[in-house]
């Protein structure tokens, strides 16, 4: 039986004129939508997008993929990845570009928490843990308000304690979001070396 939909779901359905039972379907107790429908949905937003490839890795089909998209003078960053661990769909590079870009447009329409993407579901899994099936969504969230702690940092001492806050989240997603992991780590020591040389020259 499916869970209730939340109010603030329906009314931006509503806006968007999507009839509910056409544009989601519940898989295990979270409700998901139909990627044609997120496209529809970014279009009539006007939202835009610049896509980066984060790591590109065609032997072991692995690829991740950086979205930074804006709406009315709102941006927001998102990752989409693609591995043998969490899709078996034979074209990589289009189910990251596809997950960093749903993830997206959901987010600046208010939907991303209460709704998901059909491609950050792993689909080919038939494990009814709900849980179990999101892609990684929760780590790369986590990772991300790192980045911008590290990008508003205004010392090295700021930067290094934002680093001891996040190293339990590091950790795991050096293990399950790899990619933006290294991402991460790398802006990091970056904005740290930045710092120290701007103290180094007072």
């Amino acid at each position: 039986m499916a869970k209730p939909l939340d109010e603030r779901v329906k009314e931006i359905l509503k806006k968007l004129g999507f009839d509910p039972k056409q544009c989601l379907w519940d898989c295990h107790g979270t409700w998901v939508m139909y990627h044609r429908y997120i496209e529809i949905a970014g279009a009539k937003n006007s939202i835009s997008y610049d896509l980066t490839e984060i790591e590109t890795n065609s032997k072991d089909g692995i690829v991740c993929i950086k979205c930074i998209a804006k709406r009315n003078g709102d941006t927001v960053i998102t990752y989409g990845e693609a591995s043998p661990k969490n899709t078996r769909n034979a074209y990589p590079y289009a189910m990251a570009e596809k997950r960093a870009v749903d993830r997206a447009i959901l987010k600046l329409l208010g939907l991303h928490g209460f709704v998901y993407s059909e491609d950050e579901m792993d689909l080919s899994q038939t494990n009814t843990n709900t849980n179990s099936n999101k892609v990684g969504a929760s780590d790369v969230d986590v990772l991300l308000k790192f980045q911008e702690q590290i990008d508003t940092s205004v010392n090295a001492k700021v930067l290094k304690g934002y680093g001891k806050m996040y190293a339990k989240a590091m950790t795991k997603a050096k293990s399950d979001a790899p990619a933006v992991y290294q991402h991460t780590k790398t802006i990091y020591e970056d904005k740290l070396k930045e710092l120290n040389g701007k103290e180094s020259n007072v």
